[in-house]
């Protein structure tokens, strides 16, 4: 088997395969600081191929509150909801820029709630992972080379296919058209 980096690729796909993140019920059901909260994000993803905690930073997980990304927290506490919202941001914001996740999670919520929404987010994360490990398992072990190269071809077009899709999103706030100023001032005359 081939080494990455001093990992055989079967470790790779291992990790990928069979990395688990915890569901709604699993995260604490208590506020937290910013530092517990950075901490969290880190021991749910730090060991995932491709995550660099050094990625999620205070003043970032600051902007998401200002983007409307995350709820803005309460006496500078955080919650569960907040904890699964940068979990999604985190994992998604190596493939789509930030405006597509705001409009993909403000999209999802219009349907449904913050913990269906994250643990449907954690199955399918765990189900892709698995199928890509197994997918790239079956290319040969001669080279690496071949490895790297579908999984980065499979990436751009999976990228390429998720920002198109994301661009077709309906949500509230981009819906909600202004009323025209002669309807306005109509009654007024």
């Amino acid at each position: 088997m081939k080494q990455t980096n001093g990992l055989s690729q079967k470790s790779i796909y291992d990790a990928l395969g069979g990395h688990r993140l915890p569901r709604w019920e699993e995260l604490p059901n208590l506020e937290l600081y910013m530092d517990q909260v950075l901490a969290l994000i880190d021991r749910y993803l730090g060991t995932y191929p491709g995550f660099d905690s050094k990625k999620l930073t205070a003043s970032m997980v600051n902007n998401y509150v200002k983007q409307e990304l995350i709820p803005a927290p309460v006496k500078k506490r955080y919650t569960r909801e907040h904890v699964a919202r940068l979990v999604m941001i985190c994992v998604l914001k190596n493939v789509l820029p930030i405006s597509a996740i705001q409009k993909l999670i403000s999209a999802a919520l219009n349907h449904q709630s913050t913990e269906i929404l994250y643990d449907g987010f954690c199955a399918l994360f765990e189900q892709t992972g698995k199928a890509v490990a197994a997918s790239s398992a079956e290319l040969p072990e001669d080279t690496a080379m071949t490895a790297i190269m579908s999984a980065a071809l499979r990436s751009q077009a999976e990228q390429a296919l998720a920002l198109r899709l994301t661009e077709g999103l309906k949500t509230e706030k981009a819906d909600a058209k202004p009323e025209p100023a002669e309807k306005k001032t109509a009654g007024k005359k």
